[in-house]
């Protein structure tokens, strides 16, 4: 049976910015997302920090026995013989491709 992890998707928006989308494996509130919010300028005012809506379920991945989250947010998964994998890829939101591991990971939108 292979071991499944819930992906929520939730927005970061910024005063001047157009909302970003953003994927983790926790359903909490992010708070600073590991402080990439910061720094965006060089003075107070551009500091201001970025709001985050609420998480939704966005659906699942399915990886082999033995997988483990290697990171939270970003999502990351520990795959056994395999190394770290970012899902970003996976999920399909990012330039990365991910078409090596098909055999491997799959990922079950929810639609």
């Amino acid at each position: 049976m292979p071991e499944q992890f819930e992906v929520f998707r939730y927005q970061v928006t910024r005063p001047g910015a157009p909302p970003e989308t953003r994927y983790s494996l926790s359903p909490v509130k992010p708070n600073r997302y590991a402080g990439r919010d910061e720094p965006q300028g060089a003075t107070p005012q551009e500091n201001a920090a970025g709001s985050t809506g609420e998480p939704v379920p966005a659906g699942v991945v399915e990886a082999p026995d033995g997988t483990t989250p290697a990171s939270i947010d970003p999502p990351v998964l520990d795959i056994p013989g395999r190394g770290r994998v970012e899902l970003h890829a996976i999920l399909g939101v990012s330039d990365g491709s991910a078409d090596d591991l098909g055999h491997l990971v799959r990922w079950r939108p929810r639609g």
